[in-house]
């Protein structure tokens, strides 16, 4: 017992030395260790929240991108200005190629925007685009009729066929499938409108 009292004071001495080394290790060497560490985690997070906006804005931009291309095709397919004398001389260009005959047609040129009709929105996505509602009286065989139908869709320009009816002439007897029928198709046909300060 005698001895450690002898000795209690270097002990003591000798701990507390190895405490201040314990300590000093720690301040200058792990600490700065930690710092980088929690330094770097906060970078990480940083740089993944950027990488997350832009990523957004690139999903933004794709979507974009790819709505302009569509907008930009639909566009193209609509004339600009109703095109009426083009419209006809498609239809003459279509009743010489599919054998059927153009009776009758009538057109009515619509102030109304289609886009907005369709949708009920009060907002107007496309405020130009108007359309031409028309109906034709056409007689041919059906395979005449369908040609002529199927011609027409196939106009660069945006034609949609709304509704057709056959009649069979009544003093025609029902022979074969090749007889004369009589169709009236309904369709229309779309345009940009030309703001009145370029025309």
């Amino acid at each position: 017992m005698e001895q450690i009292n002898k000795y209690r004071s270097p002990i003591v001495l000798g701990v507390l030395i190895l405490f201040l080394l314990l300590f000093a290790f720690y301040m200058l060497g792990i600490q700065p260790d930690n710092k980088k560490i929690a330094a770097t985690k906060s970078e990480i997070s940083q740089l993944s929240l950027e990488n997350g906006m832009l990523q957004t804005k690139i999903d933004k931009l794709k979507t974009s991108e790819v709505k302009d291309a569509t907008q930009e095709a639909v566009m193209i397919a609509l004339p600009r200005g109703d095109g009426s004398e083009q419209l006809i001389l498609d239809l003459r260009n279509i009743e010489a190629k599919s054998y059927a005959r153009i009776k009758d047609i009538t057109f009515n040129v619509d102030d109304v925007n289609p886009i907005q009709e369709m949708t009920g929105s009060a907002d107007v996505m496309f405020p130009t685009v108007k359309q031409i509602k028309m109906t034709a009286v056409i007689e041919g065989g059906y395979t005449e009729i369908y040609n002529w139908i199927t011609r027409l869709q196939l106009l660069p320009r945006i034609v949609n066929v709304d509704s057709f009816s056959f009649q069979q002439p009544e003093n025609q007897q029902v022979q074969s499938s090749g007889g004369i029928l009589t169709a009236n198709i309904s369709f229309t046909a779309y345009y940009e409108e030309i703001p009145t300060e370029q025309k």
